[in-house]
């Protein structure tokens, strides 16, 4: 087996791309807060190493299996990241608000049964049954994570929380590429691997591009620090004092009705 020059020159983007990603959270000391997201950034750049001498060195089926067991770690978590970045967002003192924990087991068990069910009306063309089955769960999975992610989004709206800079960063370019991923996977199951797989490996560089993108965009975004929090206005601070001082006045008359 060999590499041809495009995917020579995605294996060493990529190679680079997480080591300055893992880099800049080392450095940054980014790596307490995100220690999920960091894992699975150590774990894409082993999985690269891992891969390229699997490939220079082993069989086609070797790589195979090797492509896809890799697969599974990064998917695993990639869900860990989404109920890190879920934590970060929706219970930043260590306490899930009632109302947002409800909505966010409705949008697991909800979006759980969206992706089964599209996962069950695909059906690839493949030469082997074992190539359908990683497909398919492939597709599964991409279906399920870009379904999270937009969730989250949508979710942070309505409850109307504000989003940390660099939590913020994170989730917009992992909800952008689960997106874009969902449709390349969908699009894999419509080509599948039949005599032609032309069409699968272009897939798979085009979804290599679109990630190195959002490694490019995270080394950027997380080297920067998080800009500081807004100044309270003068006016506002005044009405703070106003209420602060009604509230006490209140409570001082209520205490003098409850003596008499």
């Amino acid at each position: 087996m060999h590499l041809n020059g495009v995917e020579r020159w995605l294996w060493a983007a990529g190679l680079i791309g997480h080591i300055l990603l893992l880099a800049v959270l080392i450095v940054r000391k980014r790596v307490q807060r995100f220690p999920l997201f960091t894992a699975f950034v150590l774990w894409n750049l082993v999985r690269t190493v891992i891969l390229f001498f699997v490939f220079r060195l082993g069989t086609t089926h070797a790589y195979y299996y090797t492509f896809w067991s890799c697969a599974v770690v990064g998917t695993l978590l990639q869900f860990g990241i989404i109920y890190e970045l879920y934590a970060q967002t929706f219970r930043p003192l260590g306490i899930w608000a009632p109302d947002i924990r409800k909505a966010f087991l409705g949008l697991i068990s909800g979006s759980l049964l969206v992706a089964l069910g599209l996962t069950m009306a695909a059906t690839p063309h493949t030469r082997l049954g074992i190539q359908a089955i990683t497909m398919k769960g492939d597709f599964f999975s991409s279906i399920w994570v870009g379904e999270l992610f937009v969730g989250m989004i949508a979710l942070s709206v309505k409850s109307g929380l504000p989003w940390d800079a660099h939590v913020g960063r994170i989730s917009q370019a992992f909800g952008l590429y689960s997106l874009l991923n969902a449709f390349l996977a969908s699009m894999e199951t419509y080509f599948g691997l039949g005599s032609d797989i032309n069409p699968y490996e272009t897939l798979q560089q085009v979804r290599q591009v679109i990630y190195l993108g959002c490694i490019a965009y995270w080394i950027i975004m997380l080297w920067k620090n998080a800009p500081d929090a807004r100044m309270m206005s003068e006016y506002l601070r005044l009405q703070l004092i106003r209420l602060q001082a009604r509230v006490e006045a209140e409570l001082l008359s209520i205490r003098k009705r409850n003596h008499v």
